[in-house]
């Protein structure tokens, strides 16, 4: 694809990739990624995916995903993706493994402590965490904003995200004023206290249904509501703020289940702001909230002050 990195390219100077290097000294690397929820967005089309992305405002919480990358012991044997210890197809992480390591058959294990397909960015998570765990181990001298924009290439591909990779890489709570890849899309962001994001998961909604798969119609009602909100933040760049405008992003775009509905209001009558992970079934609101204790499970996080990073 256009503008993508490739690892087997001389990038700059003398670098080289693993395959030009000498084998890798150790045997398993690992690297952490935070979750993270997007508040509200706009969709930003590019034929290059490093240039596609997503105006918006989201969190980053502490809660995210582990990834230990391993080689495999023969070279004979296939690579492997465990997602929290089971085989899947991972197809946005297999990406990243592709480009970085296509004839080093390696073993990838991502742990979550965050729910997967509800709005709280882990494929993002495991993909950045995978590309940053198969740098140490492979020795490819990459910059960590090269990692991350094959990361965020993988997301395009897949249609699992448009902005969460960035936001993921930086940490915080992120405004994202351009779109595209680290390196490419510009972010500020809200300073903020180490507060509590609290969330309840009523189910899964693919990241595909509406990126890939949905009507023009509701695009158009997720950009013009995108921009309006970001808009309201920037007039007032505040966590309060971004509460209050995804909420009514929310509700305008009118992908809101009924459930997560009546969580928001409920949440409304105690005199607080909930509004819904986008684009997934999860409520979720800065604080506690007695209110959402009704509807389920209750999940907590601190919002996150760092990024990615190795262990």
């Amino acid at each position: 694809m256009d503008g993508l990195l490739h690892v087997n390219e001389k990038q700059t100077g003398e670098r080289t990739s693993v395959h030009d290097e000498a084998p890798a000294r150790t045997r398993s690397a690992r690297a952490y990624a935070p979750a993270s929820i997007t508040g509200f967005f706009a969709i930003h089309e590019h034929r290059d995916p490093l240039q596609k992305g997503s105006f918006g405002c989201g969190l980053v919480l502490e809660s995210g995903c582990v990834t230990e990358v391993a080689h495999v012991p023969t070279r004979a044997a296939e690579s492997k993706i465990q997602i929290n210890g089971r085989v899947e197809e991972a197809l946005t992480t297999r990406y990243v493994l592709d480009r970085l390591a296509a004839s080093a058959p390696m073993n990838v294990s991502t742990s979550f402590d965050v729910p997967i397909g509800c709005g709280f960015g882990a494929s993002a998570a495991g993909a950045l965490s995978t590309a940053l765990a198969l740098n140490e181990l492979l020795m490819l001298n990459m910059t960590l904003n090269e990692l991350a924009q094959i990361a965020h290439c993988a997301e395009v591909a897949n249609s699992t995200g448009l902005g969460d990779v960035i936001a993921e890489t930086c940490g915080g709570v992120v405004i994202r004023m351009k779109p595209g890849a680290p390196g490419i899309g510009v972010i500020d962001r809200i300073p903020h206290r180490n507060e509590q994001v609290s969330s309840v998961t009523f189910g899964v909604k693919l990241t595909r249904s509406v990126l890939a798969e949905g009507s023009e119609g509701t695009k158009r009602r997720i950009n013009d509501a995108g921009k309006v909100a970001l808009q309201a933040v920037l007039r007032k760049p505040t966590l309060e703020m971004l509460m209050h405008a995804s909420r009514e992003f929310a509700l305008h775009i009118e992908l809101m289940s009924t459930t997560c509905k009546d969580a928001i209001e409920a949440v409304a009558a105690e005199g607080k702001v909930a509004s819904v992970a986008m684009l997934g079934e999860t409520v979720f609101v800065i604080g506690e909230s007695d209110a959402l204790h009704e509807f389920g499970a209750v999940k907590t996080s601190r919002l996150s002050h760092a990024g990615a990073h190795l262990l």
